[in-house]
């Protein structure tokens, strides 16, 4: 099931900066717009919000191959795909300052519906970090995630349906997720817009496609053809990692370009890069080089289907950017399963991109944990050798060095270092290198203990783990495919704690997260955080999945955690909130700030002055376009 639309990522970026962590030396610019990565860079206000918008089904494929966009062939063409309609948005969040490469959404649920009846299909999005980025993939998008893009690979569960029986789609796709549970979803975020003077700030596109989950394959990327750059980056024309599935039992073949081949512009074209075709490489395949030019069909290479249709207007945001091949000859097929994909250049039969060396794929399923010390890890390594799960792979995980990481920007703080992270290394304990199941999965194992605060300012320390092919060193790998890990200091929780003990952690709090002081809650103030007590009780003590967890808590450790609960919660003998208030409980000033919201009058009188459009927040935009799509529907 093919759907795009728009999407909103209203995340906070004061605490894009490491160094605003250090709450002696923060100031009140640091909550406030800068050029570039200065003060609190470029949406200091944000929610941390993430919303799916005007999401709407535009292509459905069968089981045997062929696809349909006629609403009239299948009712779930034009639905809307969206969010919860009965919970706070989801949340998009960086691991750490020092690891944003990994942000993953937490607390989504997605929905499919017609606006009248109750959900046809729903599920619980599973937190998972966007792979395969790539930076400056969108001709002038101008710096940053403006021009970037990148996947989010992941599974809907806890599956709720109606009845499906007018939709042959829907019957298919139910039958075949009775026995997993869980369905696979693919979105690919493309053209955000980081313009705070823009109506659209924080808004971006998205290329979705929702399918079956099988069993024994990993949630959160897919265990199938890679294809991978040289240079482990992106290759000359600017051309992504990407990934292939083949079904040899249906003898179906499907790529997907979505997140490819370069953009552009924002609206999903595609750059022209010439006629292109999918081939199989002949033998000796192992000399064929991305690059190379004057490849001979037939001796080479072998076509696959026919050229591959990216010109096509829409193509990405109306197919989802899927080649499909039906019905592939046996022999062809025989072939495809044993000898590496490339993507040919029909112009000078040049290789713009080929498969890994003997098809090989190694990748981490669990990459993103927040651990407490003494706390056992564990996380899925999965091999694959032209799509098929292989057995007997050795892989070894091993440590990155010494570095100062990210999160460092502009020139402010000056007098505030940048913290090394991956040290010490004594606080990972590495397990022993891995051999993969039958089913192509190892369990890998590792501890963790507590690092000692050597970033001083910031809880705990974030250590990067790499891991390799044992038969392949020089296997080609996406740069932040790691297992990343943030973990917390030893804490203990004091018998009764004071508003002594909450105040350092909420005062940072106040200060990263600007919305919470200016909207609602004054973290760093007592009497509004007794004020507000029920509300952060419900806030602390969720469930780390649930969207109201988020963002108060996603950067604290358990013991912290435990430690803000029992202070919220302690009660006298009467059932009257103790609250025990301590010795120090000034709060600190607050500034006034126009960057809240695009609509408040600072921000608009503002933008007036330079723009006659009419300018609305992009939250209220968020809510006036789902509203419009339910009454479209009615």
């Amino acid at each position: 099931m093919v759907f795009s639309g728009r999407f909103q990522s209203d995340v906070s970026t004061v605490n894009n900066d490491v160094r605003h962590f250090d709450v002696d030396k923060f100031v009140p610019k640091y909550q406030e717009y800068g050029p570039g990565a200065t003060n609190g860079w470029w949406n200091p206000c944000g929610s941390g919000a993430f919303r799916l918008i005007d999401c709407r089904v535009t292509q459905v494929g069968y089981q045997d191959g062929t696809t349909t966009s006629d609403p009239a062939k299948d009712p779930v063409i034009g639905m809307l795909l969206g969010g919860s309609n009965d919970l706070v948005s989801a949340k998009m969040v960086d691991l750490d300052p020092q690891m944003q490469m990994v942000s993953e959404i937490w607390g989504l649920s997605m929905r499919l519906t017609d606006g009248k009846t109750p959900d046809f299909v729903a599920g619980r999005f599973l937190p998972a970090p966007f792979r395969d980025i790539l930076f400056g993939r969108q001709q002038g998008g101008g710096a940053g995630d403006q021009a970037a893009t990148a996947i989010y690979q992941s599974v809907l569960e806890d599956l709720s349906w109606v009845d499906s029986s007018h939709s042959p789609f829907l019957q298919q796709l139910k039958a075949m997720t009775e026995q997993v549970g869980k369905l696979s979803v693919r979105m690919m975020l493309y053209s955000y817009n980081m313009d705070h003077k823009n109506p659209d700030f924080t808004i971006g596109r998205v290329s979705g496609v929702i399918g079956p989950a099988l069993d024994f394959e990993p949630d959160t990327f897919v265990l199938g053809r890679r294809f991978a750059p040289a240079n482990g980056q992106n290759t000359t024309q600017n051309i992504n990692f990407f990934n292939a599935q083949v079904d040899a039992a249906n003898r179906n073949l499907c790529v997907d370009f979505s997140n490819a081949l370069p953009l552009s512009g924002t609206d999903g074209a595609f750059v022209d890069l010439g006629k292109m075709k999918l081939v199989v490489l002949e033998p000796p395949f192992e000399n064929i080089k991305e690059g190379d030019t004057q490849l001979i069909a037939g001796n080479q290479f072998t076509p696959i289907g026919g050229a591959i249709p990216y010109l096509t207007p829409d193509w990405l945001n109306a197919e989802g950017a899927l080649f499909n091949v039906t019905d592939i000859d046996p022999t062809l097929l025989q072939k495809i399963q044993c000898q590496p994909l490339a993507l040919l250049s029909t112009d000078n039969n040049g290789v713009l991109i080929r498969e890994t060396a003997e098809g090989l794929l190694v990748r981490a399923d669990q990459v993103v944990h927040r651990l407490n010390p003494a706390v056992p890890v564990s996380v899925d390594l999965y091999a694959s050798r032209y799509g098929i799960p292989a057995a007997g792979e050795k892989i070894a995980v091993t440590l990155q060095p010494p570095a100062k990481g990210m999160g460092g920007g502009g020139p402010q703080p000056a007098d505030v270092p940048i913290p090394v992270i991956n040290i010490p290394a004594s606080a990972i304990s590495l397990g022993q290198t891995v051999a993969t199941d039958s089913h192509g999965r190892a369990h890998y194992g590792y501890s963790v203990s507590a690092p000692g605060n050597p970033r001083e300012y910031i809880d705990g320390q974030v250590y990067l783990l790499s891991y390799t092919p044992v038969s392949d060193p020089g296997y080609i790998q996406q740069m932040f495919d790691f297992i990343a890990n943030l973990v917390f200091d030893k804490f203990t929780v004091p018998d009764k704690p004071t508003w002594d003990d909450i105040k350092p952690i909420m005062s940072q709090y106040n200060n990263l997260y600007p919305i919470m002081g200016r909207m609602l809650v004054n973290l760093s103030s007592y009497d509004s955080m007794v004020r507000f007590r029920n509300l952060l009780e419900l806030a602390f003590s969720r469930e780390q999945s649930d969207p109201n967890y988020m963002p108060v808590t996603r950067d604290l450790s358990e013991p912290k955690r435990q430690m803000v609960l029992k202070w919220l919660c302690e009660q006298d003998a009467n059932g009257n909130y103790l609250l025990r208030r301590g010795q120090n409980d000034a709060p600190l000033p607050i500034e006034p700030c126009a960057s809240c919201e695009i609509s408040s009058p600072l921000a608009k009188a503002s933008l007036e002055a330079e723009s006659s459009q009419d300018i609305k927040g992009s939250k209220e935009l968020a809510a006036e376009q789902y509203r419009r799509n339910l009454t479209q529907q009615d």
